[in-house]
């Protein structure tokens, strides 16, 4: 064998050694690899797809009072919902001043904060002080002195006449004037003596009062004086409140008033957030612009009637005002949305005769007593807008 030959015969070898080896790691990598236990398991798991269904018998539909709406596509004017405080107009607290300096004297029933009035009622009687004078009582001495004189020479003078026309040197005109002048100088002497007597028991009161009558119709706000107190030309005695028409001032942030939808009317409700009832329509008031520099707001105001007294001065009241901006969307009852206590929406849809499903939906914007949804319900899909809590609470053994 020659070196060639032998040099052949050691490549093939190595040839078939590297051939094997190939083989048997083939047969290795060929063995199923070991695999891993999954780090958990879920047993029992449900998709929000096949969540439970809720059938009721007609008895009980009509026990809850289940009532459906067909959600819909629809337009819904984004607003928000802002409180307000009720004030009164300017104008409408009208002051019952006394135009002289005298006494307050009671008239009629008592006068106390909160008392509805008419328009002319009486309120006070006010007796007008006199001014102080020395030679007073010497004046009314005077006066009365003077009048029964007068008093005295025209009864002689009616006497006479009578006797005249008796022996027949008279006429009756002539008796006619003396009971006529007599009558007069009687009258004269009656107001001097009244005087001289009101001088000895009220010195300082004067001779003629004074009503003091509400120049409105409304309540009584505030009582300054009462009767028996001295009061001084001026003064404020009586507060008489309109309470028929009454404002609404809403204050905004100056940043958020170009996004306000110009309005004539707004709804005004109360402050429960979980059900606002509407209480009353606003419409704009031609109040002048103001504003608080320290809260960076500007107030808005609404006019609304209250001539059934639902609204007090200084009541808390929900406003809604609409925005400008408008969204599109799948709408449905606010009264179908429940919630739950991670505060996920859910709402339930009539899937056949007296059977319901719930669904989750995520709530954008609520609007009044609409909501716009994103998702979980299809247009036209019968949705529960009267019983959902109740539903709900069946569901989870809560329930009626």
């Amino acid at each position: 064998m020659n070196m060639s030959d032998r040099h052949d015969g050691v490549l093939l070898s190595m040839a078939a050694a590297i051939g094997l080896l190939a083989a048997c790691g083939r047969s290795e990598s060929s063995k199923a690899p070991h695999t891993e236990p999954p780090p958990a398991e879920v047993s029992g798991r449900q998709k929000e797809s096949e969540l439970a269904t809720v059938k009721l018998t007609q008895r009980a539909a009509e026990r809850l009072g289940i009532a459906t709406v067909k959600a819909a596509v629809q337009d819904l004017r984004a607003e928000r919902r802002v409180a307000g405080d009720t004030v009164l107009p300017p104008g409408k607290a009208i002051m019952v001043a006394a135009p002289v300096t005298g006494a307050l004297e009671k008239l009629g029933g008592d006068v106390t904060v909160g008392r509805p009035v008419q328009s002319g009622e009486p309120l006070f009687r006010l007796v007008p002080l006199l001014p102080l004078q020395r030679d007073l009582g010497a004046t009314y001495e005077a006066d009365l002195a003077t009048a029964k004189a007068r008093l005295d020479t025209t009864q002689l003078q009616l006497q006479r006449a009578r006797q005249l026309l008796q022996d027949g040197a008279g006429s009756q005109r002539n008796l006619e004037l003396a009971q006529q002048e007599q009558a007069q100088a009687k009258a004269a002497y009656d107001a001097a003596s009244e005087r001289m007597q009101r001088l000895k028991s009220h010195p300082l009161e004067a001779d003629v009062a004074i009503q003091l009558r509400s120049p409105v119709s409304g309540i009584i706000r505030q009582v300054f004086s009462s009767p028996g107190q001295p009061v001084s030309a001026g003064a404020n005695v009586v507060e008489v409140a309109d309470l028929t028409t009454l404002w609404i001032r809403v204050p905004i942030y100056v940043g958020d008033l170009p996004k306000i939808a110009s309005v004539t009317s707004v709804p005004i409700d109360n402050l429960d957030p979980g059900q606002p009832d509407l209480l009353k329509t606003a419409k704009r008031a031609p109040a002048p612009p103001s504003a608080d520099p320290l809260a960076v707001t500007a107030d808005l105001f609404f006019e609304v009637d209250n001539s059934d007294g639902l609204l007090r001065p200084g009541q808390k009241v929900g406003v809604r005002l609409p925005l400008r901006s408008e969204g599109r969307g799948l709408v449905v009852p606010a009264s179908s949305i429940v919630y739950d206590a991670q505060g996920g929406g859910w709402v339930y849809v009539q899937s056949a005769p007296l059977q319901f499903t719930r669904r989750r939906v995520d709530v954008i914007r609520t609007v009044g007593r609409e909501t716009l949804v994103a998702r979980g319900v299809s247009p036209g899909d019968p949705v529960v807008s009267a019983g959902a809590v109740e539903l709900f609470g069946t569901e989870f053994g809560a329930g009626k």
